[in-house]
C-alpha cells in the first residue's frame, strides 16, 4: 500500500456548522497526495454524515467517549501513515497553496517543522488581520520561548521525528498541549516558516 505524503489531522467536536468549509479547503489544495484522519469526539450534530459524505479520502474514526482535544489529537497521531503530519480544526481552513509552498520549503532539507503565517477573520469570516512569522529559520527554541508565533493551522512536522523519539501531545495538558509539543520538538532540530 503507497502511504500518502502528508497525513491531515481533523478532530471534531459538534463542528458540523464549518466542517464544509474546512475539508472543502483540503479538497481544494493544489497538493492532492494526502489522508484525511478524521477523529470525532463524539459529536451529536451531524458531522459524523457531513465527515462521511466526503468518501474514501477521509479515514473516519470516532471516539468511545469524549475526551479533550490533547488526547483526541493523541488518537488521531496514531491513525497517520503520511511522511508529514498537519492538523486543521473544523473552524479553520487553509488557502489553496497551504500545503505545496510548505512542503516545496521543508522536502529534502533536515527542518524538523515548518510553519506559516495565517489571516484571522471572524465567524463572518471577514478579515480581522494578518499574523506573519519573523524568525529565522534553523533552530528557534530561544525564540518560541520568548514568543511563541506558531498557530496551530499551519504546522508541518515530520511525522517519522515525533515516533522516532516518542512525542506527542500531553493529553494531561488542558490548554495550549501544541506550545508543550513544539517546544518539546524545538530542543531536537530546526524549523522553518513560510513568511506568508
Amino acid at each position: 500500500m503507497i502511504e500518502p505524503t502528508v497525513s491531515i489531522v481533523v478532530n471534531c467536536f459538534n463542528g458540523a456548522q464549518t466542517l464544509r468549509r474546512c475539508l472543502n479547503s483540503i479538497l481544494a489544495q493544489t497538493f492532492t497526495d494526502w489522508e484525511i484522519i478524521f477523529w470525532d469526539n463524539m459529536s451529536s450534530d451531524d458531522s459524523a454524515a457531513i465527515a462521511k459524505s466526503y468518501g474514501h479520502k477521509i479515514k473516519y474514526f470516532k471516539s468511545e467517549y469524549t475526551t479533550k482535544l490533547s488526547e483526541a489529537r493523541c488518537n488521531a497521531l496514531e491513525q497517520c501513515s503520511g511522511e508529514y503530519v498537519a492538523f486543521l480544526d473544523v473552524d479553520d481552513l487553509w488557502y489553496p497553496k497551504k500545503l505545496e509552498i510548505q512542503l516545496d520549503k521543508i522536502k529534502n532539507t533536515d527542518f524538523i517543522l515548518c510553519y506559516g503565517g495565517i489571516s484571522e477573520v471572524s465567524p463572518s469570516m471577514d478579515f480581522i488581520r494578518h499574523v506573519i512569522p519573523s524568525y529565522e529559520d534553523g533552530n528557534q527554541f530561544k525564540e518560541h520561548l520568548k514568543q511563541f508565533e506558531i498557530n496551530m493551522v499551519t504546522p508541518l512536522i515530520k511525522l517519522d521525528v515525533l515516533r522516532k523519539h516518542s512525542i506527542t501531545f500531553d493529553s494531561n495538558i488542558v490548554a495550549s498541549e501544541e506550545y508543550n509539543l513544539f517546544m518539546r520538538l524545538a530542543l531536537l532540530g530546526d524549523f522553518c516558516s513560510v513568511d506568508d
